[in-house]
């Protein structure tokens, strides 16, 4: 009996050592950054956005506006105004991790181009950077 409950007590030791990071504050990513140079998370709180500044909203499932128009260099914010988990990826790249509500990303593309903007969540979210 005593072998026995040694041996289940090690196999439970051993799942919660192998999946403690996954059970951890329910499993989401929080991280900012996503590996894509130019990239900053922060909250709301932290950021000020400029009220001339190319930006785009993530409301009511969707990126608005769907297109914005911005210089090389030049910040552009993504901000969550609704309370859905929304992700930001730069062409299939996420530069955002998970986005709360009131988070704000920053990105500065460094090339002229056309930019697709998605979420991982919500296939229906697109948007177009147009940098010059």
């Amino acid at each position: 009996m005593r072998r026995t409950l040694r041996a289940g007590l090690i196999v439970v030791a051993s799942v919660l050592v192998l999946a403690g990071p996954a059970l951890a504050c329910g499993g989401g990513d929080d991280s900012g950054g996503g590996g894509t140079p130019g990239a900053k998370k922060t909250t709301a709180p932290r950021i000020t956005v400029p009220a001339d500044a190319p930006q785009i909203d993530q409301e009511n499932l969707t990126f608005k506006p769907d297109k914005i128009t911005a210089k090389v260099g030049e910040t552009v914010y993504f901000l969550n105004s609704e309370s859905a988990i929304h992700t930001v990826n730069v062409n299939g790249k996420n530069i955002s991790g998970n986005m709360k509500k009131g988070a704000i990303v920053t990105w500065k593309g460094q090339t002229v181009g056309e930019y697709k903007i998605t979420c991982d969540y919500h296939p229906q979210m697109k948007a177009t950077v147009v940098l010059q």
